[in-house]
């Protein structure tokens, strides 16, 4: 490793920590140059910080600093230190660029826009409209900060509600926090944080970094409200109570305890309603009939037990490479190609939720994205 380079690197590091109060260091770093938080990142990535302590930090997405936590790895600084500051040329040219600043700063309602300040849907299209350029939500995210105009940005529902989103129940109390989650997200807060403040589980969150990483908070507030409205009224819960606490033989079926299909297969003979297994036995729980119903079929761990050390650091080491090498055609990795390679090395068609599970115990689950190619 360059001593100058790792010097230089720790200096900026200094410079950055002691310029301004402990307070004010989110706010800074938003509209810091990009080199200042490369210089953080390299400095917290050879102390050994994970990569999404890194990312809050230092203000970088989450692929950002995993690949950068690559290079260093493989290069050391050095090879951190040759990568381009600005990436590849810029879609709009000066002139585009300096009539883009001057409009943010104005307010949106002089495009035809409702409130005082932008959303990223809003500058996405008015983009589109102006230039013909169609950029992702994370780039004009990007394109925002770079310009030191972070302050300008909300994430207000007040607009018209995309078709994804105009059915949604008015009822949906998890909509405000999926929405702060996911800015807290974007604002670079580890997932174990999130967690423990919104209270939402650490694999919910998860996917929720992902669905902000590939495409924006968009993508987590136009989830559909979690759970479904109830299809069965009163009476027709009466009736499921009173035929559930009876026989299965009295309806044809041959066992003393009713089965979860049995079960979806009365509702919908009786009710023409279907509901999946998980919401019957949801459902048989909260009539509180648990003890009417067949166990589930205990849980075979012959599959778990193919996930060693050597299966995770072969997970680590294959999402770190394109697809392509595996005879993918794709450039990024998803929770079904990682699936497929894996059923290719291991002869065993694991559960897209154990997927994410092993990417996640190989650290990694973090270069899994939604994106096709």
């Amino acid at each position: 490793m360059s001593k100058i380079v790792y010097k230089y690197c720790q200096n900026q590091a200094d410079i950055a920590a002691k310029a301004l109060p402990k307070f004010t260091m989110s706010k800074y770093l938003d509209d810091a140059p990009l080199a200042r938080r490369r210089a953080l990142a390299a400095e917290f990535l050879l102390n050994g910080e994970g990569i999404s302590e890194v990312s809050r930090k230092a203000r970088l997405s989450l692929p950002t600093v995993s690949k950068y936590k690559d290079l260093v790895e493989r290069g050391g600084a050095d090879a951190l230190a040759r990568l381009r500051i600005h990436g590849g040329p810029s879609r709009l040219d000066d002139a585009s660029q300096s009539w883009l600043v001057s409009t943010i700063k104005h307010s949106p309602e002089l495009h035809g826009y409702p409130g005082p300040t932008w959303t990223i849907s809003q500058l996405r299209e008015l983009i589109l409209r102006r230039f013909g350029v169609r950029f992702s939500p994370s780039h004009v995210g990007y394109l925002v900060r770079g310009y030191g105009l972070a302050y300008r940005l909300t994430y207000s529902t007040s607009e018209k509600a995309s078709s994804a989103t105009a059915h949604k129940p008015q009822s949906d109390g998890y909509a405000a926090r999926r929405k702060i989650a996911a800015k807290m997200l974007l604002d670079g807060d580890s997932v174990g944080h999130v967690s423990k403040a919104l209270n939402i589980s650490v694999r919910t969150i998860t996917k929720y970094r992902s669905m902000v990483v590939a495409n924006g908070v968009e993508a987590v507030e136009q989830l559909k409200a979690s759970g479904r409205s109830a299809t069965l009224g009163p009476e027709a819960l009466k009736w499921l109570r009173a035929t559930l606490e009876g026989s299965p033989m009295a309806h044809g079926y041959e066992t003393e305890l009713w089965r979860n299909g049995d079960v979806q297969k009365l509702i919908k003979e009786r009710f023409g309603v279907y509901h999946s297994s998980g919401h019957v036995r949801t459902l048989v729980g909260k009539l509180g009939l648990d003890h009417r119903m067949r166990p589930p079929k205990l849980r075979t761990e012959n599959k778990r037990l193919t996930i060693n050390d050597e299966t995770l650091a072969w997970v680590a080491a294959t999402v770190k490479e394109s697809p392509r090498v595996h005879g993918i055609d794709a450039d990024h990795w998803t929770n079904g190609r990682l699936r497929t390679v894996l059923h290719r090395r291991a002869g065993v068609d694991y559960s897209r939720g154990y997927i994410w599970e092993i990417a996640t115990r190989a650290g990694v689950a973090d270069l899994l994205t939604k994106l096709r190619s």
